[in-house]
């Protein structure tokens, strides 16, 4: 069975229809784009700083920032790991070669 999702908007979540009978899912979907209609209202009404764009989303933004930030150094210490090991493997290699060739 296809999952059917009506996608969500910000502080509500998204509507999973998949295991519905096909009869209500008009009367959900409806009450699904209510629900999100009463959501921006109750968010206009309260002050700046509680807003979701400003609470949630803005935390959530962070911490994608600092994940991406991260990752970034974790790649650069991989390279850099990697390329340690290149050069002690090749110095091993010239070691070996130097006393096979003795």
């Amino acid at each position: 069975m296809k999952p059917i999702i009506i996608e969500g908007y910000k502080g509500v979540m998204p509507l999973d229809l998949t295991l519905v009978d096909q009869k209500y899912h008009k009367i959900m979907i409806a009450q699904h784009e209510e629900d999100i209609k009463e959501y921006n209202r109750y968010q206009q009404s309260l002050p700046l700083r509680l807003q979701y764009e400003n609470t949630i989303d803005k935390a959530l933004t962070q911490i994608n920032n600092e994940q991406d930030i991260t990752r970034q150094l974790v790649n650069v210490k991989l390279l850099e790991q990697h390329e340690r090991d290149q050069l002690y493997h090749e110095q091993q290699k010239k070691y070996i070669n130097s006393i096979t060739n003795s």
